[in-house]
This record gives structure tokens, C-alpha cells and sequence, in this order.
């Protein structure tokens, strides 16, 4: 077992000042007030560089799908889970088949929570949530293994590299686990130990994880500063500071009579998913209340090319309006690089200029914007 020691990295970065750039060259994004946030502001999909097109999924008897938890992709293939049920489709949309089975079996899966496709050894990593291990299957749905999860807490996300799979939790502290499994070795190492236990807290803090031209990235709700992850350190890469809008341990602890042992004092951020490509970094998320309305939903976007920041962005596309991520619309990174995803109802497509042969009970529809 390995831990490696983030106390005194994580105590400088806290003390970062709130600039777009710190004076050790780390780009920090500041979202500490709701009054920076215009809920107006459009960019264009074609001046951020981004072409729309379509993969409507097919609908038959053995393939209806109401709402899509996971997106993935691999070079071939679409990968997604549905009600608990993991579905393969090529890249035109066709329903190939379903993958693994839903049991208490050593070749089966209790829940299906995250999956990653890795391309080179053509195999399909399912992390089953309540069954507290790692299932994998071949890209034709054949098991090939299974192994343990970490016993002594919950995951709630994981990245496959090279041979390891790193595992992350859920957990209101400054640090997540963070732990490495050797597939071959069958080892399993703790990078990194949470700060605290929670007590009796509601759940805030996620920890999110993905890839960047072959780093892994790694952000954590209670920590201001996403991380690079390699085998032999953690280091810094971003910030993305909330200050006065960060939820507070005592504000989501809930007393005798159900209330919190102290209320917020003003709006709080709850993020939903952080994620760069090569042009933008993406950090989508709710304010707790905003204008009376509560939990509104909002993405903030970074152009690196024009060092610009937008707390919010509503992606337009005016000649096929129905193309525009608005709102706080969801985008999607999956394992490929080069494109996000957005996943439509069939019924907000119907009639629309490309869709007319989509119908309102048909399968969603994948929206991928390629990144030029």
C-alpha cells in the first residue's frame, strides 16, 4: 500500500487568489457570485468551431430506452446504460445487442453505475455500484473476468490506464480516496485518504475524472483545484473556485428536526460534471437558488484560444435552433476524443428539418458536436 501525501499542495492551492491565471501559471475560473452569471449570454456553434450531426438510436421490441444514464464510446461502437441495462449500438445507431445480465451471478452485474470501452484489448469495464465489484466483458458481451471493489467504502467513479483502474469516491472532505487496482498483479493501492468522515451530512461532494490527451484529470467538490493523476504523483493542473457559494460541512448537516444545523446564508453551487478538451474547459452545475427559481442549471465554459471565461454559456445554433445546447444543458465526454455528446427525446425532434423520419416514441437521439 502507497499514500501519497497532498497536506501541504493542497494548502498553498487553497490560498490561491482568485485571478485567471495564479503565480504559479495554473489557470484559476472564479464562479463566487451569482451576479457574474448572465443567463442571456450566447456563443455561436459555429464560431466556437463545433459541426452537429446526428445518430437517432433504433427503436425495436428488444431495445426501448427511456433515459440514457451513461454515454461511452469506442472507435466503432456506442456503449450506454439505460435502466440499469448496458446496450451496444454502431455508429449509424443500430441496436447490436445487450451486454452482461443483471444478477447476483459471478458472470452478471447487480447495478451498472459507470462502464469504459478500452479499445485495446477490445473489452468493456462495468463497475457494479451494489455488487462491490468490477465486471468485465468483451466487446461481443462475453465475461472475461470480475474482481473485488475496495472494501472499505463506496466508488463513484473510475478511469482505466495502462493495466490499473482508479477508482474515486463520494465524500464531504478537502481529499477523495483515490485508489490504484493492478489488474495483473491484482494489487490494489491507496493514492490518496480521505481528510474526514462525514457525519450525518447530505451528499455534495462528487469527484469527477477524465481524460485529456492521455492524463487522467481529476476534480473533487470540496477542493478547489483539478488534478493530473500519474502512477508515481498528483499534481495540480486547474482551479475552479466557487468561495462564498461552496456548501459548508455544518449547512448539510441535518438535526433532530430535519433541518440543517445551520442554513445557508446565500445561494450554494452544486457541480454535475467538470471536463476540458483541447479548446474549452466545461463545468456544468446548479445554483441552489437563482431568482426564485430553485437548483437552476447552468454551464460555464473556458475558450483557452481567447482566454475568456463565461460563468454561463447557451451554445446556439440559429439556422437549426433545436441543434442549441440552452439552459444548462448537458454535454458529454466520452472516451474518444474530438467530440461531445447530447442526448435529445425523440419528441422534441419530431417535425424538425433532418428528423422527419424520427416519431415521438422512438429512442433518443445521440446530438454529437465535433470539435474542429
Amino acid at each position: 500500500m502507497k499514500t501519497l501525501d497532498w497536506t501541504g499542495l493542497l494548502l498553498g492551492l487553497l490560498l490561491c487568489s482568485c485571478q485567471q491565471e495564479t503565480d504559479s501559471g495554473l489557470l484559476s475560473l472564479t464562479l463566487n457570485d451569482v451576479g457574474l452569471i448572465n443567463p442571456g449570454q450566447e456563443l455561436s456553434l459555429d464560431a466556437l468551431g463545433m459541426k452537429v450531426d446526428a445518430i437517432p438510436l433504433e427503436t425495436t421490441n428488444d431495445c426501448l430506452i427511456k433515459n440514457i444514464s451513461v454515454l461511452e464510446e469506442s472507435h466503432d461502437f456506442y456503449w450506454l446504460i439505460s435502466d440499469n441495462l448496458i446496450y451496444k449500438f454502431d455508429k449509424s445507431g443500430h441496436f447490436l445487442q445487450h451486454i452482461g445480465a443483471i444478477g447476483q451471478g459471478p458472470k452478471e452485474y447487480v447495478s451498472a453505475k459507470v462502464i469504459q470501452p478500452v479499445e485495446k484489448e477490445h473489452s468493456l469495464y462495468v463497475m457494479d455500484y451494489f455488487g462491490r465489484k468490477m465486471t468485465v466483458y468483451d466487446f461481443d458481451g462475453r465475461f472475461l473476468r470480475s474482481f473485488k471493489l475496495p472494501e472499505e467504502t463506496w466508488m463513484d467513479n473510475f478511469r482505466y490506464k495502462n493495466g490499473k483502474v482508479y477508482y474515486l469516491t463520494t465524500g464531504n472532505s478537502v481529499m477523495p480516496d483515490l485508489y490504484c487496482y493492478d489488474v495483473q498483479a491484482a494489487r490494489m493501492d491507496t493514492l490518496c485518504k480521505r481528510d474526514r468522515e462525514m457525519g450525518t451530512e447530505g451528499y455534495i461532494g462528487q469527484s469527477f475524472i477524465y481524460v485529456l490527451d492521455g492524463d487522467m484529470y481529476t476534480y473533487h467538490y470540496f477542493n478547489d483545484t483539478v488534478y493530473r493523476i500519474d502512477e508515481s504523483k498528483i499534481e495540480p493542473a486547474w482551479l475552479f473556485q466557487t468561495g462564498k457559494m461552496k456548501w459548508a460541512y455544518d449547512e448539510l448537516t441535518i438535526v433532530a428536526d430535519f433541518t440543517p444545523k445551520v442554513r445557508p446564508d446565500g445561494p450554494r453551487i452544486q457541480i454535475f460534471d467538470l471536463f476540458e478538451t483541447s479548446a474549452y474547459n466545461f463545468v456544468f452545475y446548479a445554483i441552489s437558488e437563482y431568482k426564485g427559481e430553485k437548483m437552476k442549471p447552468f454551464m460555464a465554459l473556458y475558450d483557452k484560444k481567447q482566454d475568456r471565461f463565461y460563468p454561463h454559456a447557451n451554445l446556439i445554433s440559429p439556422e437549426a435552433p433545436w441543434l442549441s445546447v440552452k439552459k444548462g444543458g448537458k454535454l458529454i465526454k466520452t472516451s474518444v476524443p474530438g467530440s461531445l455528446y447530447a442526448i435529445k427525446d425523440a419528441v422534441d425532434l419530431v417535425g424538425k428539418k433532418g428528423f422527419e423520419m424520427v416519431k415521438e416514441d422512438d429512442n433518443p437521439v445521440l446530438l454529437r458536436y465535433v470539435c474542429n
